[in-house]
């Protein structure tokens, strides 16, 4: 028998979920699921063999994972764990220091899952499309942004989302169906079903392209998600709400405009504004590039002592009745 916690352990996870900690595996059971899984059909259906670089890597981590029971009983266990209609948002349960293929071989595990879970959600083949889009962008963009020889345990997290057929793209916005852990003040949502908002990277924040995504979600949101019996709150967890921000936005910005469309409810004890807003996951500010004014005048203050914190903030009553 295989000690999960153990082997995860040696693979770089420094916390896993408190119901994997006691978990065993069989290693013929581990051996003949992982054997079942069709990495290259994975590989065609979500675009990968284009990709040189990722599958240089893709290769060479398959000859090891090939060899290791250890590694194939890791995948088999977040397969399982990370892939499941029951589970909504994945914060703070895993961490892991070290970037490299791994994540990428759980994530294409999950290939016929997603499959199940798009048709179970009757996506159109628009919204399909999308969804490999995004798991193809989280396979690739530590190597394409952040120069990492290697897939993010982050980037499986998010990963996951899509597996789960959990989140919809309308036109500019994502829209993912969750559990929030928070109760702030006079809202209490804890473990009820919320929507919470994502931005995809590299499009502008255009008003109107933002106020159609939204119109349509209102539309066409309890369509896509049986959970919902009633029509949801909509939340943003992001960089974008960070404190202090409107400071160095210009009046009139797109960010500007769309920060406004929320109620900020509370601030995060971490930022992530230097991956999202600088595109690196580096710490190293002197490096930070300055090519828009935001950038620039962001780094200044960060080089300054100046502090970011993400920002929760919940879409404004009055937005949401003109929807």
């Amino acid at each position: 028998m295989i000690n999960i916690s153990e082997i995860m352990g040696n693979c770089g996870f420094s916390i896993i979920p408190a119901k994997l900690k006691s978990l065993y595996a069989d290693s013929n059971e581990v051996y003949d699921w992982f054997s079942r899984i069709d990495f290259d059909e994975a590989l065609n259906f979500y675009g990968l063999r284009n990709h040189k670089n990722f599958m240089a890597l893709f290769s060479h981590f398959r000859d090891i994972i090939e060899q290791s029971i250890e590694l194939k009983a890791v995948v088999w266990t977040l397969n399982n764990y990370l892939f499941s209609a029951e589970h909504y948002g994945w914060e703070h349960f895993l961490e892991r220091s070290v970037s490299d293929m791994l994540p990428a071989f759980i994530l294409l595990s999950g290939y016929e899952k997603h499959q199940i879970n798009m048709k179970k959600h009757d996506f159109d083949s628009n919204q399909e499309e999308k969804h490999k889009k995004r798991i193809f962008e989280c396979c690739t963009i530590g190597l394409d942004t952040y120069h990492i020889n290697g897939v993010e345990l982050s980037q499986l997290i998010w990963g996951s989302i899509f597996i789960n057929a959990h989140i919809i793209e309308l036109g500019r916005l994502q829209f993912e169906i969750k559990k929030y852990k928070y109760d702030f003040q006079n809202f209490h949502f804890r473990d009820k079903f919320c929507i919470g908002i994502h931005i995809p990277r590299g499009h502008r924040l255009e008003y109107n392209e933002v106020e159609k995504s939204l119109q349509q979600a209102q539309k066409d949101i309890l369509n896509y998600f049986s959970e919902l019996k009633a029509y949801p709150v909509y939340f943003l967890d992001s960089w974008l709400l960070s404190n202090d921000l409107d400071e160095f936005l210009l009046k009139g910005s797109n960010i500007s405009l769309f920060r406004k469309r929320f109620d900020v409810l509370g601030y995060k004890t971490n930022s992530s504004i230097s991956k999202f807003l600088f595109n690196t996951p580096s710490f190293n500010i002197q490096n930070y590039p300055e090519n828009t004014s935001l950038r620039r005048l962001v780094k200044n203050a960060l080089l300054s002592g100046h502090k970011f914190y993400d920002g929760i903030g919940i879409l404004k009553s009055e937005t949401a009745r003109k929807l």
